[in-house]
């Protein structure tokens, strides 16, 4: 982690907010970089570490635009069975998503980490996250700023609401809790097939 974290040259000391999935505007890419310019402005110390494809020289211009280049980092497009490591060195995943209806799985790769995760508040969301994501008014940069801020200024609160949210991960979206719930569901049908009255 510590020679990944000098090749991306992110500075020492600072915490990193981590962005794992498509740069797209619907994804809220513009948003978050918004909410780091918010900060950077108000003199905080994070790190936006945005991993993902495709238009990076597009939101790379436009963080250089807004002032901030020195304060993000693009990774561009992460081989899947390198994101963990490339994860692993964020200390707050994000989710600026709004859409109420598409998934968002990247949240899965976040828990699994037990990353504290900062979302907009949206019902897809809360579906993943329930009540250990730390949430902002879909669309509201400011409080999705602070709410960043407010998650990065309590460490202990970090850890806790990453260790429940990888727990959450593990008994809800495992492989080994999605097999279950296949196995239970086969022996139901198998028990209404053989219980069922035969067709006359």
């Amino acid at each position: 982690k510590a020679a990944l974290r000098r090749r991306l040259r992110i500075p020492e000391g600072r915490p990193i907010v981590a962005y794992l999935g498509l740069l797209t505007d619907y994804q809220g890419i513009p948003h978050l970089l918004q909410a780091a310019r918010e900060l950077v402005s108000a003199g905080k110390n994070a790190h936006f570490l945005i991993m993902g494809y495709p238009d990076v020289a597009r939101y790379q211009a436009m963080a250089n635009h807004m002032g901030i280049g020195g304060w993000v980092t693009f990774t561009g497009k992460v081989e899947y069975r390198y994101a963990p490591l490339y994860l692993s060195l964020g200390d707050v995943g994000v989710a600026p998503k709004m859409s109420s209806t598409e998934g968002s799985g990247k949240l899965l790769n976040y828990m699994a980490l037990a990353q504290p995760v900062v979302a907009y508040d949206t019902a897809v969301h809360r579906e993943y996250l329930a009540d250990y994501g730390v949430y902002a008014p879909a669309g509201d940069v400011t409080a999705f700023a602070k709410a960043v801020d407010d998650l990065l200024c309590h460490p202990a609160r970090m850890v806790e609401l990453g260790r429940s949210l990888r727990q959450r991960a593990e008994t809800a979206y495992s492989w080994q809790a999605a097999s279950q719930k296949i196995i239970t569901l086969y022996q139901y049908l198998t028990c209404l097939l053989y219980t069922s009255p035969s067709p006359r």
